[in-house]
């Protein structure tokens, strides 16, 4: 049975990489704009440059919850709260990065 540390980073990493998709696709082909201010410039400047910032932050903040999740798993009952932080952040994480792939892929199907 896998691991639940895994499950959610794969979750986190399939929702960002459908993010970028859904971003690519809408930019390159239906003139959509990045709204993220630090993202938008890259977008017009360089693909490539935008893409690789992008999945690398995804990969990033999947890896640190992973990592952060091994780090708490071993230790006592004295770290509950932390556990329920992590966890916590993983949910926002996750639901923040679907409520972005569903506004991208309504923006390019324009309903």
């Amino acid at each position: 049975m896998p691991k639940k540390e895994l499950f959610f980073f794969s979750a986190i990493l399939l929702m960002g990489f459908l993010d970028w998709l859904t971003t690519i696709t809408g930019v390159v082909f239906f003139g959509a704009t990045e709204t993220n201010p630090l993202l938008s410039g890259l977008t017009k400047s360089s693909i490539i440059v935008f893409s690789a910032v992008k999945l690398s932050a995804v990969a990033l903040a999947g890896a640190a919850f992973y990592k952060a999740a091994a780090i708490i798993k071993p230790v006592n009952s004295d770290w509950h709260f932390c556990k329920k932080f992590l966890d916590g952040g993983v949910s926002v994480a996750f639901i923040g990065l679907t409520a972005i792939v569903t506004s991208n892929m309504l923006t390019i199907l324009r309903i």
